[in-house]
């Protein structure tokens, strides 16, 4: 159990590094929107032996906050399925990491997670999501949304 959890943390950081370091990658996978909320899905093409899907959301909630989450489900129970939430600011041409957090659980089909946030206005903000079932690792993205 505990090698697990460590593939995935490092699974984490490896493509948290890569998607920070890459952003014309990053970039391609996420749009800029005026719409006040953006919801984004690994698709059919993420699914393993145990993933089903996974989608991260982000809504403008008012007043300088977002609310931003995701979700992941598997295909059976499985062992530990996790979801981690990245909320990043769009600022140079760059995608940055704010905020991030992740929820995990055990011997079910569902992980679940969300927050309302502080964020300064005038930039665009994006979730990413990681998504784990098992041993199935999955990636999703919303567009990023402004906030005026």
């Amino acid at each position: 159990m505990k090698k697990k959890l460590l593939m995935f943390l490092t699974a984490v950081s490896i493509i948290a590094g890569t998607n920070l370091t890459n952003t014309n990658q990053v970039q391609a996978q996420s749009n800029l929107t005026e719409d006040i909320e953006a919801e984004g899905s690994t698709g059919t093409n993420a699914r393993g032996q145990y993933l089903m899907e996974g989608t991260t959301t982000i809504r403008n909630a008012g007043k300088g906050t977002v609310a931003a989450g995701g979700d992941t489900t598997a295909q059976k129970i499985v062992e530990t399925i996790q979801v981690a939430v990245i909320v990043e600011q769009y600022n140079n041409g760059s995608w940055s990491q704010v905020y991030s957090w992740r929820e995990t659980t055990h011997n079910t089909v569902f992980a679940s997670t969300s927050k309302v946030l502080d964020v300064p206005r005038g930039y665009y903000y994006r979730a990413r999501g990681i998504h784990s079932a098992n041993t199935d690792i999955a990636n999703s993205f919303t567009d990023g949304i402004w906030m005026g």
